[in-house]
């Protein structure tokens, strides 16, 4: 016979409660489930609220089942049953919270930072009480609950102390969906006979079901948290990167200026390597060598390489734009306001590298001509450093914006050891290492634990991308088309050298001199735009705010042009 399942006795707690805390799975292991679920579906057991839900939506009776769940709230024994199963979901919910509080190294974490975690032992006690009547309050709870939310934003805040993993911040995304969920339990709770607010914990189910097991949003859900991770490991130094007034505006010129004369200097080593050393390899590797050197010295004497600078904005971009760190873009004027700051501070330094990187290796290829028996180069070589700054016939633009992909990423690959000695507190471990301490006295051991806390990151991200622009050209033994790359700094180098040891028609000088700022324009757009992208998708910004931000962007532009060039000089 039968048993048809009485609608007084349905479990409402798996429905209260929506994730499942048992959910904890990595992409793999979700991907093949789901699509799994598309060939056999999970059916709810049949004394759960949940399948109730699923045969009245499919036999399209959701009027009627308004109607029946009017009817079921309004007997007194049904309404206990789902009072308990309500206090069991927000109970469930809250020691997931509480756990997280509890754990020795999150406590770790709050005691370095001087953050109260007191409010996870209330709402531990709190949750105990839920059963008992009058015991404790929804007023109280939320408020508690508040306090949780601060103790994570804390720490968010402060991942440039502490460091961050996906891990950590997965737990955190987490925990705060756990603190919505339960805030909309306690509002039912406070009105257990509301129709608005069951109608729209249902709705939000159905919403929920329906895209639960959709592989694309699965897929792209993961992509946010992979963004996520590479944002929250972008390096805490972006606030140098941008000029704030007009003397900072003039001081980045300034340091501009030093870096083009330093890369001047090392464009001229790199074309004595090319003239020395014709086997790729070889090649590749003292090119590498030569680049990641010419970063280090433009950091270590203060100066400033244009594109560079927006690789290394990420969480400037992010503490602007989400200045609740709570993952959410606060306003897209935020974000033009900025993209204004950071387009006039790239375009000042990158004027700075221009003129003096051109300068400089005007002077020396000047020199070079006095010294014609040791000249490098030659009349050939000349032709093909103009040659390559030619926009379309040199591969300019294209090249140009490899660069840009590599400046991006190396300013990724900066921020991702910046926040890994925070998280592993490497300089604490090299202070007090044994291995060390039988070679290095105390106060040496403490100088290379704050060298290595502070510049870790720096020389990493220059030496990477040094290999990734004298290595990029091995690509093209892979591939069927030619890779190389073009970076401004060194393609003005390169111009001076040219025009110096041979005699070109005014007009080709002029195109290659536009050539290189083109390549600068396009070293920065790409490296910007993709260090703004990863900033946007890790917040949530869905494709079409993106093309509302792009729209207002070029509005701006055309209203304010001069603002993402020139810091005015207010009295």
């Amino acid at each position: 016979m039968k048993n048809k399942q009485s609608a007084e006795n349905y479990n409402y707690y798996s429905f209260f409660i929506k994730y499942s805390l048992m959910e904890n799975y990595g992409f793999t292991a979700g991907f093949v489930s789901r699509i799994f679920e598309k060939f056999i579906p999970s059916v709810p057991d049949v004394n759960t609220f949940e399948f109730y839900l699923k045969k009245e939506l499919e036999r399209g009776n959701i009027s009627n089942m308004r109607f029946n769940l009017t009817k079921l709230l309004s007997k007194p024994s049904t309404t206990a049953c789902i009072k308990n199963d309500l206090n069991h979901a927000i109970s469930a919910l809250t020691s997931k919270i509480v756990t997280f509080g509890f754990d020795h190294k999150f406590h770790t974490k709050f005691k370095k930072l001087n953050i109260d975690s007191n409010c996870y032992k209330i709402l531990l006690y709190q949750s105990c009480l839920l059963s008992e009547e009058g015991k404790v309050t929804n007023k109280e709870f939320e408020t508690n609950l508040n306090e949780v939310c601060l103790t994570i934003y804390k720490l968010r805040e402060n991942k440039n102390i502490i460091g961050t993993s996906l891990h950590l911040t997965i737990v955190m995304k987490n925990l705060l969906h756990y603190v919505e969920r339960i805030k909309l339990l306690l509002d039912l709770r406070s009105d257990i006979n509301s129709e608005k607010k069951w109608a729209y914990l249902i709705a939000d189910y159905f919403e929920h079901e329906k895209s639960k097991n959709s592989l694309s949003k699965f897929f792209v859900s993961h992509t946010d948290l992979l963004a996520l991770e590479i944002v929250e490991h972008t390096a805490q130094k972006g606030e140098k990167y941008v000029a704030n007034d007009h003397k900072e505006y003039i001081l980045f010129f300034k340091k501009g200026l030093l870096g083009g004369f330093i890369i001047a200097i090392f464009a001229f080593f790199k074309i004595l390597l090319d003239t020395e050393i014709s086997s790729a390899i070889p090649r590749a590797l003292l090119y590498s060598i030569n680049y990641s050197i010419c970063f280090i010295v433009v950091f270590l004497l203060g100066g400033i390489i244009a594109t560079k600078q927006p690789a290394m904005t990420a969480s400037t971009i992010a503490k602007h734009i989400d200045k609740d760190d709570d993952l959410q873009v606060d306003t897209l004027q935020a974000i033009i306001l900025l993209v204004r700051k950071i387009a006039r501070s790239q375009f000042i330094s990158l004027i700075g590298n221009f003129i003096m990187a051109l300068l400089v290796s005007c002077i020396l290829a000047f020199l070079l001509t006095l010294l014609n028996d040791i000249n490098p180069i030659s009349t050939m070589k000349s032709k093909k450093l103009i040659y390559q700054v030619f926009p379309f016939s040199g591969g300019a633009f294209f090249y140009a914006a490899i660069a840009g992909i590599f400046l991006s990423l190396s300013g990724f690959i900066s921020g991702y050891f910046d926040n890994k000695v925070k998280a592993i507190n490497l300089a604490y471990r090299i202070t007090h290492n044994k291995t060390m301490s039988r070679n290095f006295s105390e106060l040496n051991r403490k100088k290379i634990a704050y060298i290595v806390d502070k510049n870790l990151g720096v020389y990493a991200g220059n030496v990477s991308l040094g290999f990734f622009l004298g290595s990029a050209f091995l690509i093209s033994y892979i591939l069927p088309i030619n890779i190389d790359i073009r970076h401004i700094a060194f393609s003005s180098a390169n111009i001076g050298f040219a025009i110096l040891n041979e005699n070109f028609a005014i007009s080709t000088i002029i195109l290659a001199l536009l050539g290189v700022l083109l390549i600068g324009f396009i070293n920065f757009i790409v490296s910007f735009s993709l260090t703004l992208y990863l900033v946007l998708k890790s917040r949530g910004v869905k494709i079409r705010k993106l093309g509302q931000l792009l729209r207002l962007s070029v509005k701006d532009i055309l209203s304010n042009p001069l603002d993402y060039f020139v810091h005015k000089k207010y009295k």
